[in-house]
């Protein structure tokens, strides 16, 4: 019997060159760079935020997180004000153009994967789904326990 690290070790070669054409299918439905869409969609999700916030989240510099930040301002999909307790703070949060360019990226993507996927049976979609979020779901909890240092 093969050992389950080998497997994921030789398979997961594979799961990136698939995901990369998956991904590769996104982007092609997007006016914005993958990482000016990760660094759009990361601060819809967590709110507004510090820019340190943000380059932990999506784990970069905070020198590339705030050229990221200056082009996404440039575009008019980016905010920064103010913080209220501290005036000298900046926050950053998405603004009305960049959430409606998000749905409209959010629309496209789904319409994308609808074709992608439209040969599966909804039996066949529900497993790919539910194998997705296990995979998620472990990975993230093993980078989790990971940064713990366990």
């Amino acid at each position: 019997m093969s050992d389950p690290i080998h497997t994921i070790a030789r398979l997961y070669p594979r799961l990136m060159r698939v995901m990369g054409h998956l991904r590769g299918a996104v982007d092609d439905t997007m006016d914005l760079t993958f990482n000016q869409y990760k660094t759009l969609l990361s601060l819809s999700d967590s709110g507004p935020c510090t820019l340190n916030s943000l380059s932990r989240d999506l784990d970069v510099a905070t020198s590339s997180a705030s050229q990221m930040v200056d082009r996404l301002v440039v575009m008019g999909l980016v905010e920064r004000t103010p913080g209220d307790e501290d005036r000298r703070s900046v926050v950053l949060r998405t603004s009305a153009e960049g959430e409606r360019l998000l749905e409209k990226v959010r629309e496209d993507i789904l319409r994308r994967y609808q074709g992608l996927f439209r040969h599966l049976g909804h039996s066949e979609q529900s497993n790919l789904a539910g194998a997705i979020h296990t995979l998620v779901r472990i990975l993230e909890k093993a980078l989790t326990e990971e940064e713990r240092g366990n």
